[in-house]
């Protein structure tokens, strides 16, 4: 956590130096993704079988702060949930009849998040919509982890059981990189804009002493949000 903070004290630091010269404006966004934990040549897939995609939230506040041009410096500090799932759909011969049993289990972990971002926006600044590109680093920070279990009993589906996990054989802190591309819609002093986003973890997920397992998260984002004037 100390290194969290740290950053989030040079992002400060940053912004009012930047916020001085140029019109800032402060936003929210959120969206949907599928995140998946992969290893390298589908490492984890040989002990667990084909991982499942699962879908989860993510949020965050953020500022944009104009460095020259069309390039923006975007600082943002939200939460995203990583993961997999693994499915199974057995057959079970009981007395001579096929009966289909079926299950799944998700891990989800949730991590506080800052991605460090650069935005170009393209064509006139006062165009009513404007497409941009979006790159960075991402830096985040494991706050907690869960095991979402259920059964599937013929035509009938068990209510889902949560266990938290303990993080001590994962890496708390992963750094990552970020990329996408959206639409900015000029509302007046407001803006509003989609975005997708594609997210790769560049840090192992597990810290393990002996075995340097090469399993990292990924996730495709859809994402929405506004922004509005701040300061000037």
């Amino acid at each position: 956590m100390k290194r969290v903070r740290n950053l989030l004290t040079a992002i400060a630091v940053t912004v009012v130096g930047l916020s001085t010269q140029a019109q800032v404006y402060i936003g929210a966004r959120g969206g949907i993704s599928l995140a998946k934990t992969t290893g390298n040549g589908g490492f984890i897939e040989n002990f667990t079988g084909n991982l499942d995609y699962i879908v989860s939230g993510n949020g965050a506040i953020f500022l944009k702060v104009p460095i020259a041009g069309g390039l923006s410096f975007r600082p943002e500090l939200g939460y995203k949930q990583s993961g997999a799932g693994l499915s199974s759909n057995n057959l079970l011969d009981l007395i001579g009849v096929n009966i289909p049993l079926g299950g799944s289990i998700k891990q989800r972990l949730t991590y506080i998040q800052a991605p460090m971002l650069l935005q170009y926006d393209f064509g006139d600044e006062d165009s009513p919509v404007q497409p941009y590109i979006v790159a960075g680093p991402t830096f985040n920070y494991l706050a907690a982890g869960k095991i979402v279990s259920r059964a599937d009993l013929l035509l009938f589906q068990t209510q889902p059981t949560r266990t938290s996990i303990g993080l001590g054989t994962f890496n708390r802190f992963e750094v990552g990189a970020a990329g996408g591309a959206g639409l900015s819609f000029d509302l007046g002093s407001a803006k509003m804009f989609i975005e997708g986003c594609y997210e790769r973890g560049l840090t192992r997920l597990y810290d393990t002493p002996i075995v340097r397992v090469p399993v990292h998260n990924q996730s495709f984002s859809v994402l929405a949000g506004f922004a509005i004037p701040f300061g000037q």
